[in-house]
């Protein structure tokens, strides 16, 4: 019973983040920078190298730290004259490619050593076998990076209820399938966190489909910032038998959510390039579904 409270629990802390965080600029400072200072030289080291612990890989290092720097480059965008810059859009984008891309090399690395299968009971496996999963969900990894469009229309959007990153061109279908892909990367790679990681996904779907449209990659940040700051800081409490809802770790089910991962980001790389190749002459970074690109059409 608690595991399902203590998930629940998740979803709604990183929901109230998200808010605070897009109405307040010195409480997101204080959150994303001052805080993890702190923690990097007290709890992170302690339980990142302890026996057993569910973030003693690379990956979560570089995640946790890509992200805070996300979240930090959002508050810039959002507060100062760098949100007019072209290039500053393009980092951006470029973080959320390279965060991406940190779990596609992550889900590479683990289908050619089969590392993960041995560590939660399936047998050390041959290279490959039944680790396709891996490969599946790497390349549907792979497919939504190169299906970014549309950062030169970023823009900061105040009013009463927030400042907020707008990322007009960021489509519906890309999140969906983004979703499926990052759910498909934990539970391949760190199952035992597979339903809070769904709840991560959802903290910051939410409030882009519910809240303001077009914020999802900064809702994205803020709460992955604050999960990931969460469990490299009470690993144990989060790890320990009872205080998370265990899924179902075997080979077909592996297989079913990686190929669903696949197929949703193959159908919107589908429509997308179809999209681009309609609009021709489509420069870098220009939005192909957004207004501004219509409008320069004219």
């Amino acid at each position: 019973m608690f595991s399902i409270v203590h998930t629940l629990l998740v979803l709604v802390a990183l929901v109230a983040l998200n808010e605070l965080c897009r109405r307040s600029k010195w409480l997101t400072l204080a959150f994303f920078f001052v805080l993890p200072l702190i923690l990097s030289v007290t709890l992170f080291p302690r339980n990142a190298t302890a026996p057993g612990s569910s973030v003693n890989s690379w990956f979560d290092w570089a995640k946790v730290y890509s992200v805070l720097c996300a979240c930090l480059l959002f508050t810039a965008i959002n507060y100062t004259k760098l949100g007019e810059r072209n290039w500053a859009k393009f980092l951006a984008m470029g973080i959320l490619a390279v965060n991406i891309l940190e779990a596609v090399i992550r889900d590479m690395q683990l289908f050619f050593t089969g590392d993960q299968i041995g560590m939660f009971g399936l047998g050390q496996a041959p290279i490959g076998q039944f680790g396709i999963y891996h490969l599946m969900n790497a390349i549907a990894g792979i497919l939504s990076i190169v299906t970014l469009s549309g950062w030169h229309g970023m823009r900061s959007e105040k009013n009463k209820s927030g400042t907020d990153m707008i990322w007009p061109d960021m489509q519906l279908l890309w999140i969906i399938a983004y979703d499926f892909w990052n759910f498909a990367y934990i539970y391949n790679c760190v199952p035992i966190h597979a339903a809070f990681g769904a709840m991560v996904l959802l903290a910051c779907t939410i409030p882009s489909l519910l809240i303001k449209k077009g914020t999802w990659l900064q809702a994205r940040a803020y709460t992955l910032a604050g999960w990931m700051m969460y469990v490299m800081a009470v690993t144990p409490f989060i790890d320990a038998p009872g205080h998370y809802i265990s899924l179902p770790y075997a080979p077909f089910a592996l297989i079913l959510v990686s190929g669903a991962s696949l197929a949703l980001n193959g159908a919107f790389a589908f429509v997308h390039f179809r999209k681009v190749a309609a609009k021709k002459r489509l420069a870098f970074g220009e939005e192909v579904y957004g207004l501004a690109f219509a409008g320069a059409g004219k």
